[in-house]
């Protein structure tokens, strides 16, 4: 392992999320709130130590060192994780507003992961600058830290692709163009013209310019984070619920098609059959729950499917934005909000879960099963777009989803010793580890984490982190294979 080369790369990102800590800085000036020393202790504390570090080990390195292995790509993207939600609890301790780090840690772990559970129980009674700095950190994470990292890399003479390939969620990298830093560029503009549409129409749309912000960060994030303590809900507003369904959505389809329809080739869309698959989920989910809430609940047809059509692109995208207590709905309902959380959205975006893509592989490989019991002799292959699925990703697809399962069900019996119930523990595990934020149980839209017993909230945490970086990225670290040389 070249160690000089990824203690400069922690280096940097520790010091550009000192820096980003400047922004919040500047608003609470604005809005004299009393939280200015606080955050700029932490900047200043988080920012000289991450360019120092970055300083000390380039004076160290030669010319020669500074190839990035595979090996060194996993470890960099899991140990900037690590740093980066342990980093971003000091503005809340610095400043008192979540004095317990176990606490402030679950908040900064769920605000980078872009999964937007919550320990607080009165968002509106935080200053402005923790507010915005809480849905900050969903902008930073839903782009990943390590991809916007790579721009930076051909001033240390690194090349970058193993950490693209480590951090670009889903069973393959699409790569936009040859030069990684051309890749992050690109990414990067189209994050930024997807999250200023989103500001845009919450801004049109009633919302002030502070929460059209907010929330925009938290949307293009796929994070959830809101400025209010009932979340959309708030605004009773028809109009904004429709505005976050379209955030939402968007901002879990994947990058590299928005790129293409900004380029001028919409076409791509309707091409895409991961889209076809990730629509037509929403759409019977959709119309599924309609109906059950008219049967149930006595709603009209019109608003039965808004409000399951919120709540289903809401929690399938992983956002989590509330807007409506489902848990008032029937449990059938229920579990099938939990199931469509682990589809999840798809790959190359920001959204968590296992991705659609491994779901309608899985879904492929099951009917091909079928039909080799019939046609023992035929050869059946996969295709996604028209295109042959390698054998390799499909072997991994498969590893992938089983030990994805073995995780939370794992987790599900660890928080029952812990003293949960049935649905809390399922739900709890079901909203962390895909990156969603409400769950059912003790920990559904209308409640929140922080009366978990502390180790619960460390679970989760891990499950935010595993989840985010989609199982592998962490745990090949803990194989005696990899240590090998």
């Amino acid at each position: 392992m070249n160690n000089k080369t990824i203690f400069q790369i922690l280096g940097v990102i520790i010091g550009y999320i000192g820096l980003s800590m400047l922004v919040p800085l500047t608003l609470s000036i604005y809005f004299r709130d009393g939280m200015a020393n606080g955050i700029l202790l932490a900047s200043v504390v988080t920012s000289l130590s991450g360019f120092s570090i970055f300083y000390f080990f380039k004076r160290q390195q030669s010319n020669a060192e500074t190839t990035v292995s595979i090996r060194d790509g996993f470890i960099i993207v899991s140990f900037a994780w690590l740093i980066t939600v342990l980093i971003g609890t000091l503005p809340y301790i610095f400043t008192g507003t979540i004095p317990n780090f176990t606490d402030a840690l679950f908040e900064s772990t769920s605000g980078f992961t872009t999964t937007g559970a919550t320990i607080l129980s009165d968002i509106e009674g935080l200053p402005a600058s923790i507010i915005f700095w809480r849905s900050f950190t969903h902008w930073i994470g839903g782009i990943g830290i390590v991809v916007v990292t790579i721009s930076v890399m051909p001033l240390l003479g690194v090349a970058g692709m193993q950490l693209f390939k480590a951090e670009t969620p889903g069973p393959t990298t699409d790569k936009l163009s040859p030069r990684v830093k051309e890749t992050t560029r690109i990414l990067g503009m189209v994050y930024i013209v997807i999250t200023l549409i989103i500001f845009i129409s919450f801004w049109l749309g009633g919302m002030t310019a502070f929460d059209a912000v907010c929330h925009s960060f938290a949307a293009i994030g796929t994070g959830g984070f809101s400025t209010k303590n009932t979340s959309i809900a708030f605004y009773k507003s028809s109009l904004i619920e429709y505005i976050a369904i379209f955030g939402m959505f968007i901002s879990a389809i994947n990058f590299s098609l928005h790129y293409r329809a900004l380029k001028g080739s919409f076409k791509d869309y309707f091409k895409s059959e991961e889209l076809k698959w990730f629509a037509s989920i929403i759409l019977i989910t959709t119309a599924i729950i309609s109906v059950d809430i008219m049967l149930h609940n006595n709603e009209s047809l019109a608003d039965a499917f808004r409000k399951s059509l919120f709540n289903v692109v809401s929690l399938i995208t992983t956002t989590g934005f509330g807007a409506e207590d489902y848990e008032k709905w029937s449990f059938g309902s229920q579990l099938l909000l939990v199931t469509i959380m682990y589809i999840g959205g798809m790959a190359g975006s920001t959204a968590g879960g296992i991705k659609v893509i491994r779901f309608a592989l899985s879904i492929k490989l099951i009917y091909n099963g079928i039909k080799k019991h019939i046609h023992p002799k035929a050869i059946l292959p996969i295709r996604i777009n028209g295109t042959p699925v390698d054998r390799g990703i499909l072997i991994n697809v498969l590893i992938f989803t089983l030990f994805y399962a073995i995780v939370a069900i794992v987790a599900v019996i660890s928080l029952g010793f812990l003293g949960l119930d049935v649905p809390t523990s399922i739900g709890a595990v079901a909203t962390t580890m895909n990156g969603v934020g409400p769950g059912i149980g003790a920990v559904g839209p209308t409640e929140n984490f922080g009366p978990l017993p502390d180790m619960a909230k460390w679970i989760s945490c891990a499950l935010m982190l595993l989840g985010r970086l989609e199982i592998f990225t962490v745990l090949v670290l803990f194989t005696p294979t990899f240590w090998r040389k």
